[in-house]
């Protein structure tokens, strides 16, 4: 038993390390992550901007699915309860989600809707808890980003 006891000790000390680890390696990947996609999706966003209705329609559909998916990456990352312990990676994220969310707007959700249907028909991999997550994650990220001065503009307007 007193051996026993002995091993508690540098047996919880090497448990405490690898779960101090794990928190400093997933808070920095998280924060990283959120660097890099916000880099992207404003690379994608401006592109998109720019060629406007001069691009071919092939060319302009290729580039909203991509802007889509890293939408709906950025929409499910900016929930990891990682980034709430840095300002900087989540706001610049927020930005970056913002201004693309105005740009794409509603039909990110309605991309992702028929993926889901096809891929019911397909047998692809994208499952109604996958669906439901993005829907959620992008609704939250519509209704928090969302701004609110033009809000009770478009109220009015209508």
């Amino acid at each position: 038993m007193d051996k026993l006891k002995a091993l508690l000790l540098p047996l919880a000390m090497v448990f405490a390390a690898i779960a101090i680890f794990e928190f400093g390696a997933r808070y920095g990947a998280s924060n990283t992550r959120a660097i890099a996609l916000t880099g992207q999706l404003n690379n994608f966003v401006n592109l998109y901007e720019q060629v406007g209705a001069n691009a071919d329609p092939q060319s302009k559909a290729n580039l909203e699915a991509v802007i889509d998916n890293h939408l709906v990456t950025a929409a499910l990352e900016r929930n990891a309860w990682y980034l709430r312990f840095k300002h900087e990676p989540k706001a610049s994220l927020e930005k970056a989600l913002s201004h693309a969310l105005e740009i794409r707007g509603d039909s990110v959700l309605e991309r992702f809707e028929t993926m889901h249907a096809s891929a019911d028909k397909e047998g692809a991999k994208l499952s109604g808890a996958r669906m439901d997550e993005i829907r959620q994650a992008l609704k939250k990220a519509q209704a928090e980003l969302s701004d609110p001065k033009t809000e009770p503009a478009q109220e009015s307007a209508e």
